[in-house]
């Protein structure tokens, strides 16, 4: 069954998709206004290079940081590395935050943090809270390689996420789920009735044919019979042979009677044998009578003939 028949059978059983569609839509409506929206908020930490000192005889005092020498990027790594521990974020969740945080480095040295919660507070706080924590990476690393506080790269908070946007993608997913879940519910259920409904039918046909055929409700299968021949006016005889089926012809056709009229004795045409009336009855013949043929009755030798006188 491709999507063609399938929406024909719909048509067809409109009575029985069209309820469950109505309830379909009526579903899909409740699951868009309990399912709340997400609450995405954003904010952005900078990195800092470290002050440049200049001696007093102008010269500028060289930089001791490894991290320095290494570039921004791997101090950035570094520090996304350790905030975002498995950890770390079970211990948000535990302190009322969202664990659904994403820590970017798209443009050094810039980070870009994006909290998901199901308030706006709670993405705000969970924001501020990666801001904090880049904030003590960045230090931590820096003071695990005994790196000068003078030296040392600092951060620069420049949003704290309290911008909130709303964002609706649960809901459609949600929705998109309900829609689709409903849809296939009410093919499977009309398909499933209509099987049901075809089936009964052939039932009710069954038991009606069975009820309308006498010879089939006995148990005896029905017989066609031949309608019996006219009688032509020709004089047959009834020959039976043992052994074999009865004919449907012989069997239900009427053997007719001949009357034989004596012969007169004028020279007029002589009339020809007279059919009977009652020769017109069929006689009955026993369910086991043996085979019989029909024949024509030919003249035999002991016909009478009139005298020459006569046949002139």
């Amino acid at each position: 069954m491709d999507l063609w028949d399938m929406t024909k059978l719909l048509f067809r059983r409109w009575y029985i998709s069209l309820p469950l569609l109505l309830a379909v839509l009526v579903l899909v409506g409740v699951a868009s206004q309990v399912v709340k929206p997400d609450y995405s908020a954003k904010a952005h930490i900078q990195l800092i290079p470290p002050q440049v000192v200049t001696g007093a005889d102008g010269r500028q005092k060289p930089i001791k940081n490894q991290w320095f020498d290494l570039g921004y990027v791997a101090l950035g790594n570094a520090a996304m590395i350790d905030v975002t521990r498995q950890s770390v974020l079970k211990q948000m969740v535990d302190e009322g935050l969202t664990d659904n945080v994403t820590v970017t480095m798209d443009r050094v040295p810039l980070f870009e943090i994006e909290a998901v919660g199901d308030s706006p507070e709670q993405a705000t706080a969970s924001a501020e809270r990666m801001l904090t924590l880049i904030t003590e990476a960045v230090a931590e690393r820096q003071t695990s390689l005994r790196v000068a506080e003078s030296d040392m790269i600092t951060t620069l908070a420049l949003d704290d996420g309290s911008e909130v946007e709303v964002q609706h993608s649960k809901v459609m997913r949600v929705m998109v789920v309900a829609l689709g879940a409903g849809l296939l519910l009410t093919a499977g259920v009309t398909v499933a009735v209509d099987a049901l409904l075809r089936r009964r039918a052939r039932r009710r046909a069954g038991t009606g044919a069975t009820a309308a055929s006498p010879e089939a409700s006995a148990g005896q299968p029905a017989v066609a019979r031949p309608p019996a021949k006219p009688f032509d006016g020709e004089a047959t005889q009834v020959v039976s042979a043992p052994g074999r089926a009865p004919s449907p012809t012989a069997a239900g056709a009427a053997v007719p009677r001949v009357v034989r009229q004596p012969t007169g004795s004028g020279s007029g045409p002589q009339p020809g044998p007279r059919i009977d009336a009652e020769s017109r009855r069929p006689s009955p013949t026993p369910p086991d009578a043996d085979a019989t043929v029909v024949l024509p009755v030919s003249h035999s030798a002991n016909w009478p003939r009139g005298s020459r006188a006569d046949r002139q």
